[in-house]
């Protein structure tokens, strides 16, 4: 008998309280974790820190979303999106999202510049701590050192956040819903408030509503983690040739570009979407592996 067989007929509500249960006690695992390593100092302590990053998100992410989907599907793989999809579909999710990051730049600049008052200044200082424990992570380079950083803050984050919040959440949402729209909504603004950062979440936002129309008519979590991970990666490769003195661009900031390149860009990108998702989904896309 498979464990499922327990499980598989619970309600929507019933099942995102038992993520969230999931959730809760891997986090406190992760927690304890974290607090049982020791910080260390100089690039060490940063290798560490980077590895004790990857063992979290593994912890709070993937682990849970991998027990719900055993524990309350009967077929946990297809349920979290693993099926086949056509080899252009990840090249073309990279594509739309590379088109779309002079847009996200933009939301990004405009939500940083929002006047929140006090309460805003405390948030705008734990947002700056987490910027600079980010950028601290990113700031060795040698050759091992950047392959670690792409492990653990680009393939990594994609991998555990795409399977939790597009194969877990917004598959629960859409049956609690019956409405695909609905539930990539909801489910990006829960992704956006995850984050814990409000002068990042109008792009977290936008970015939760790309990838998750991508899952939507795709059905492929590989084309999310993609996408996800190409996002990630531009990030590490600016810091590492930032930090190597190779371009004089600091990727904390927002490249601004003008507006009408942001808009053919954007416009670029969706109409992409429009032609190879909307307008032609593939026959096969939700076929399980």
């Amino acid at each position: 008998m498979r464990i499922s067989y327990f499980f598989k007929d619970t309600k929507p509500f019933g099942q995102l309280v038992g993520l969230f249960v999931l959730l809760l006690v891997c986090f406190v695992l992760a927690a304890g974790l974290q607090l049982a390593v020791p910080a260390g100092d100089g690039a060490s302590g940063i290798r560490m820190e980077l590895v004790m990053q990857g063992v979290s998100q593994l912890l709070i992410f993937l682990l849970p979303v991998v027990l719900f989907a055993v524990l309350f599907r009967e077929r946990a793989g297809q349920f979290l999106g693993f099926c086949s999809f056509r080899w252009w579909q990840p090249l073309l999710a990279m594509l739309i999202l590379l088109l779309l990051m002079p847009a996200i730049d933009w939301l990004t600049k405009w939500n940083d510049d929002w006047d929140l008052g006090r309460i805003g200044e405390r948030l705008r200082a734990v947002t700056a701590a987490s910027e600079a424990v980010v950028e601290r992570m990113l700031s060795l380079t040698g050759t091992g050192d950047f392959v670690l950083q792409l492990l653990v803050v680009a393939l990594v984050p994609a991998v555990c956040e795409e399977l939790f919040f597009r194969g877990g959440v917004q598959q629960i949402f859409k049956e609690w819903f019956g409405n695909g729209h609905v539930a990539v909504i909801v489910t990006a603004f829960v992704f956006s408030i995850a984050h814990g950062d409000v002068y990042g979440l109008v792009p977290r936002f936008a970015m939760g509503l790309l990838l998750g129309y991508l899952f939507l008519y795709t059905g492929s979590i590989v084309v999310n983690i993609c996408a996800h991970f190409l996002n990630n990666a531009v990030i590490v490769v600016m810091y590492y040739l930032y930090h190597r003195g190779t371009i004089a661009f600091n990727p904390s900031e927002q490249m601004m570009l003008p507006w009408h390149v942001v808009a053919m860009c954007g416009v670029g990108a969706l109409l992409l979407f429009w032609l190879y998702y909307l307008k032609k989904p593939s026959d096969d896309s939700h076929k399980s592996l």
